[in-house]
């Protein structure tokens, strides 16, 4: 596979040196794309982007600091024209005058890590030869204002203690992604490299990583490399992926839960999904992908999906390979055959086992 960190040239990429913003889109069949630069909601400035060979748009300006919001304004395949976020957007926001998310520019070097011991003795532990406990938590819930959710910086000090209390090795996160809908659980996502809009930015979301990793907790992320969110707030605003220069780049079908499954015939999904997880290990020092409906993912209609599964088996081969001690876990609820060795999982997820339990519990005596 071809760029397999297209995070590091997509998106909105900040030069401190020379205090430009180099942006970059993937929109092959787009007739034309421009970088709306935005400020409370509203248009300040739009910059033409140029379209390469590969497919991509380019565009470089010193009008694009750190913080500045903005979206890219698409002449898709068929003449039509919407507002979209940036697909490897690395912080969104949502804009309340315009009721919008947007994009933010964003200086990968501000937020200076603290946990290289905890980095060294992960490279070096094989954590399957070690104690493993895992708290559950969604985020955005885990504890709440008045009026909406704490962010990452303000549960951080008290994750920290509620799992050195309960004796918990690891955090599993899920909800983290961005994701449409602001009362669901967070599995139809938007966008497969911000976190969650009310939650905070990258960079309060490494806080919370580091903190935890200083505190000898290490963190899993509930990812959802299945399925994706597909409609449009309206004809001329999106956060989704879907028909983002007007055809179809990532679509397979439509899902169980309201959304499409992912096709991963199409090699922009598989670029895609691979840089979104190594992202989140490379960027944001994750401890362990927790792979969400991998049963949907790798067989429906009792038939097996053979890219889906190379997917599964090059990405775990590459974590495993540049990543010591990252976990590779599926959460499977079928019992696909040699599941683990097929597709180098180290764990699987029983979630069925965890329903059934429950169950039992709700049962009368």
């Amino acid at each position: 596979m071809t760029h397999p960190k297209l995070y590091e040239s997509r998106g909105a990429q900040y030069y401190k040196d020379s205090q430009t913003t180099s942006f970059c889109l993937y929109a092959p069949n787009a007739r034309n794309v421009w970088v709306v630069l935005t400020a409370f909601g509203n248009e300040e400035h739009r910059l033409q982007m140029t379209r390469t060979i590969e497919g991509l748009w380019e565009t470089v300006t010193d009008k694009a600091k750190p913080a500045r919001t903005y979206l890219y304004l698409i002449e898709d395949y068929h003449g039509r024209y919407m507002l979209r976020t940036d697909p490897v957007s690395f912080s969104v926001v949502h804009i309340p005058e315009v009721n919008q998310v947007h994009s933010v520019v964003h200086d990968e070097t501000i937020y200076q890590w603290g946990d290289r011991n905890w980095m060294i003795h992960r490279f070096q532990t094989d954590p399957l030869r070690s104690p493993l406990s895992i708290y559950e938590i969604q985020a955005k819930s885990w504890k709440s204002g008045r009026n909406q959710p704490f962010k990452f910086r303000q549960i951080a000090p008290e994750l920290v203690i509620y799992c050195q209390e309960m004796g918990f090795t690891h955090v599993e996160m899920y909800g983290i992604l961005d994701h449409a809908r602001k009362w669901e659980r967070g599995y139809q996502i938007a966008n497969y490299f911000a976190p969650y809009r009310d939650s905070g930015t990258c960079d309060d979301l490494k806080y919370l990583v580091d903190l935890l990793h200083k505190n000898g907790i290490g963190v899993i992320l509930d990812w959802i490399p299945t399925h994706y969110h597909h409609d449009h707030q309206s004809h001329y605003f999106s956060v989704s992926l879907h028909e983002y220069d007007g055809t179809n780049l990532h679509a397979s079908c439509p899902s169980r839960w309201g959304t499409l499954y992912f096709d991963f015939n199409k090699e922009e999904t598989r670029r895609l999904l691979f840089a979104s997880a190594l992202y989140y290990i490379d960027r944001l020092h994750i401890d362990g992908i927790r792979f969400d409906a991998v049963s949907q993912m790798i067989r429906r209609n009792q038939q097996d999906i053979p890219s889906a599964i190379s997917f599964l088996r090059e990405l775990n081969q590459t974590i495993h390979r540049h990543y010591p001690g990252v976990l590779c876990i599926a959460e499977e609820t079928e019992g696909y055959p040699n599941l683990n060795r097929n597709m180098n999982f180290d764990l699987k997820w029983n979630i069925g086992w965890s329903n059934d339990a429950r169950n039992l519990l709700r049962t009368p005596g």
